[in-house]
């Protein structure tokens, strides 16, 4: 009896704990812009660049006057540098002033050095354009570096993120860092993901945090695109 009711009890925690976490409604930065399975199919839609191992999307929109940049999830050629843990800071001349004291993972920002030129020549050529920033898993990891990295280039940019189920890419950033990132970006994760709890292991991300799907749903595996094109559509109901 009363393992049994230890057993009901720590469900029943388990329970409030992640319900805490969830958000129950989306978040939307613009009408076109904003978190449903919608956007997560579209974000994922290529053609794809390719620099080194990095695929990446460019587009512009030039009507509406934005440069979209997205990346996208890993394939089966990923595995060495999503599994490269070891930090690295980087050379003079990244991120402004911050290159001291910023730690990244060494194989996401492998992925980010690659194109880092290509995007960010992009967004100087249009210096009245907004810029919209999305990926899927290890496309939403290293596009959060270019995310930081253009914060810190033109501060007074629109700036707009949504990121899908990533891994976090850098050891805890100073304040001021942290609250710039916050202020513009979302992600998106379900229940039991573990790709998103490198927390766990001292990697850290900054940003408004979407809980979708259901706590006990833990398997299929919950990183899939099926699984959270699943949960976003039961976030709209």
């Amino acid at each position: 009896m009363k393992k049994k009711s230890l057993f009901t009890v720590t469900v029943l925690a388990f329970g409030a704990f992640f319900t805490s976490c969830a958000t129950t409604a989306p978040f939307a930065f613009t009408d076109t812009f904003n978190v449903s399975s919608d956007h997560f199919r579209e974000m994922r839609t290529g053609p794809w660049e390719t620099i080194g191992n990095t695929q990446y999307r460019l587009i512009f929109n030039h009507e509406e006057k934005i440069v979209d940049i997205r990346g996208r999830g890993s394939t089966g050629e990923d595995k060495k540098d999503n599994m490269n843990f070891r930090t690295k800071k980087p050379s003079a001349g990244w991120f402004s002033d911050a290159e001291e004291r910023i730690k990244i993972h060494s194989g996401f920002f492998r992925r980010y050095e690659s194109v880092r030129s290509v995007l960010l020549d992009a967004v100087y050529e249009y210096p009245d354009y907004a810029i919209h920033v999305s990926g899927f898993s290890l496309g939403g990891t290293w596009t959060q570096l270019f995310l930081l990295d253009i914060l810190l280039l033109w501060p007074d940019r629109d700036i707009k993120a949504i990121f899908y189920a990533p891994a976090s890419p850098w050891r805890k950033l100073p304040r001021k860092y942290q609250k710039e990132l916050k202020q513009c970006t979302v992600f998106v994760r379900t229940y039991w993901d573990p790709i998103t709890w490198m927390w766990l292991i001292g990697f850290h991300r900054y940003g408004y945090n979407i809980t979708v799907g259901k706590w006990w749903r833990i398997l299929p595996p919950q990183h899939e695109p099926p699984q959270m094109i699943r949960a976003l559509d039961e976030l709209l109901k």
